[in-house]
């Protein structure tokens, strides 16, 4: 079983619009409103690779049970832990030759007393359902910057030692995580942005980072770092790939991130090799891209596109 944790989900609005102007009044068409966060988007893509997840969230106010109500067609289970303070709302808009603008909200702020309570719910959740593969997605809007490696540690300490753990969230949890952490997760995915983030220094594409892992090896025993158009460069179980992406009509890149969680926690979940866990994860992100949608990996287009991934050991 598989148990994928958004600690600060949202309800998402996204706008298709040829232009977007700062300072001047923009007419919208209808927006897309749809239940959201990276691993709402990340549970909805393994759903359409065929695997059913029990995906977990913080909600709250209103705007949490707009939230809970859109999720009820969804094909996988949903649980929640109920929070005083409203749910999130994000806005993503495509426009201008599809360049990507997002404003995001903070979320609602998970306090001391919280954690707790949360990391109990998560361990009942993990030890009643059998759970064998753990992710965490996205944000949590904690004062505490150590949240997620304690989370990592309570998970080592109380879960079977085979339990995956995969970790997709950035800026200073990313740094923590990797830089601080007494108990790693099992894979990370950076994309470029966020790996910059991570080190410290601008890349500005993938030979530069390919350059730097070679002589900075990442403790994580699998780190796929994507590098939009150019691939990825993966460090799985101390060998280093180079990834070739398919060539694809871009429609909508926003969640195809967390589509490319879904499909390593596929291979993951099917014990495939490290090669095919590539293969899966960069064809299930490519296969959102293009979609309307957001979190969305037809098994069909993801099966069309694993052959075009290409893979480079580095020796």
């Amino acid at each position: 079983m598989v148990l994928i944790i958004t600690l600060n989900p949202s309800v998402d609005l996204l706008y298709f619009e040829p232009t977007f102007r700062l300072g001047v009044h923009n007419r919208f068409q209808n927006s897309t409103i749809m239940s959201a966060g990276k691993g709402i988007n990340c549970s909805r893509a393994l759903s359409y690779l065929g695997e059913k997840a029990t995906s977990l969230s913080l909600v709250g106010g209103l705007s949490g049970e707009f939230f809970k109500k859109h999720l009820e067609n969804e094909h996988f289970e949903s649980l929640y832990i109920p929070i005083q303070a409203e749910t999130r709302h994000s806005i993503t808009i495509m426009h201008d030759d599809n360049v990507h603008t997002e404003i995001v909200e903070a979320g609602p702020k998970v306090y001391p007393e919280m954690k707790e309570a949360i990391f109990d719910r998560i361990l009942q959740i993990v030890t009643e359902k059998k759970i064998e593969i753990i992710s965490l997605n996205g944000s949590v809007n904690s004062d505490d910057e150590y949240f997620y490696n304690d989370l990592v540690y309570f998970l080592r300490k109380n879960t079977a030692p085979e339990t995956k753990i995969l970790a997709d969230f950035s800026r200073n949890a990313l740094q923590q995580i990797v830089h601080n952490a007494t108990s790693y997760p099992d894979f990370i995915k950076p994309n470029l942005e966020e790996f910059c983030q991570l080190t410290g220094l601008p890349f500005n594409n993938k030979q530069e980072v390919l350059d730097y892992i070679k002589e900075n090896p990442l403790p994580i025993p699998y780190t796929l770092v994507s590098c939009g158009a150019e691939g990825a460069i993966a460090q799985f179980s101390g060998q280093l790939y180079d990834v070739a992406a398919p060539t694809i009509d871009l429609v909508n890149p926003t969640g195809s991130g967390d589509a490319t969680v879904a499909g390593a926690i596929y291979a993951f979940k099917h014990h495939l090799s490290d090669e095919e866990v590539i293969r899966f994860a960069i064809a299930s992100g490519t296969a959102n891209a293009m979609e309307n949608g957001v979190g969305i990996a037809r098994r069909e287009i993801v099966n069309q596109l694993l052959d075009q991934v290409l893979i480079e050991k580095i020796e």
